[in-house]
């Protein structure tokens, strides 16, 4: 009896048979070689529990299963679960559901054969890796609920090892970018709260079916033992971020206006720092943010500051 040697071909016709949803933003990843990256830079064993986001038709699922690492594939298309669950991979459960409302604390992984998605009394320690070529619209918000927000980390940050995500190239780089990077950006900064971030793969848009119009990127984000700053005050220190990339065209201490706080006391704790009172948000690492937070902090505590809104130009 022949075994069928999988390929990127092979791939490609599997995908074109099931018709993707482009609703739900299916772009099914059918390059072998840039799978088997995804699955290296997951570092995935046995032993292991992996979320994987979005499983689809299991193209990557097939290579993770082989690490005989216990994963829960979620995934909001019925369909895609039916014709996974059909191929009966080893080590593997099928949630459908949206990973937006996905409670990575509820669940008692694999502790309860037949069981699906058992709810526990207690949360369990169990530490998650997570992995997934994710839609490309709801991009951040994955990486916001799987890291919550800078003065509200998510209830199981704790609990993850890795994320290794497929994304869009240009979120990519906003992901990964530095102070003074023209990506620069919030997301840069609480993805920098949180963890270590990296492009590790490049792929371009004919290693997918159907082939998307922008070129992608394998990010791996390895969480910090703690978070990298602490400020006295963590939401006024996000409230600053969101001002700031608001109006990131503008000197960062005329985005301040929301503080109501008179502008010769900005202008001195930007002195007092050290800081040009000319700076842009965009210039501002992570570190600089707390500082000015907490320097900050003492004229906002009498002062009743209204909240920014979290759109970023």
């Amino acid at each position: 009896m022949s075994v069928e040697i999988v390929t990127s071909a092979t791939l490609t016709k599997e995908a074109k048979a099931f018709r993707p949803n482009k609703r739900l933003g299916q772009h099914f990843l059918v390059d072998i070689e840039a799978l088997q990256k995804i699955v290296k830079a997951l570092d995935a064993r046995p032993g292991d529990t992996v979320i994987e986001v979005g499983p689809g038709i299991g193209f990557l699922t097939r290579f993770v299963s082989k690490t005989g690492a216990q994963t829960i594939g979620v995934d909001l298309d019925r369909l895609s679960i039916e014709r996974l669950s059909a191929q009966n991979l080893p080590n593997l459960e099928l949630i459908h559901g949206d990973i937006l409302r996905f409670d990575l604390n509820r669940l008692d992984f694999f502790g309860k054969k037949g069981d699906e998605a058992a709810v526990v009394a207690d949360p369990p320690t169990s530490r998650i890796k997570v992995v997934g070529n994710v839609p490309y619209q709801i991009t951040g918000m994955i990486i916001g609920h799987l890291l919550g927000e800078l003065d509200k980390p998510s209830p199981w940050i704790q609990r993850i090892d890795k994320i290794v995500l497929t994304v869009q190239y240009e979120v990519a780089q906003r992901i990964v970018a530095q102070a003074g990077e023209s990506e620069y950006s919030r997301v840069s900064l609480l993805v920098q709260q949180y963890c270590r971030a990296e492009i590790v793969a490049v792929i371009p848009p004919e290693s997918f079916f159907p082939a998307p119009q922008v070129s992608s990127a394998v990010i791996r984000l390895t969480p910090h033992a703690m978070p990298k700053v602490s400020a006295r005050n963590m939401t006024l220190m996000r409230q600053l971020i969101q001002a700031g990339f608001r109006q990131r065209r503008k000197m960062f201490r005329n985005a301040l206006t929301f503080l109501r706080i008179p502008q010769n006391q900005i202008d001195a704790v930007f002195s007092k720092l050290g800081l040009d009172p000319q700076v842009r948000a965009e210039r501002l690492s992570l570190e600089q943010f707390a500082m000015l937070a907490d320097a900050l902090n003492e004229f906002t505590i009498n002062a009743q500051a209204e909240d920014i809104s979290s759109s970023e130009d």
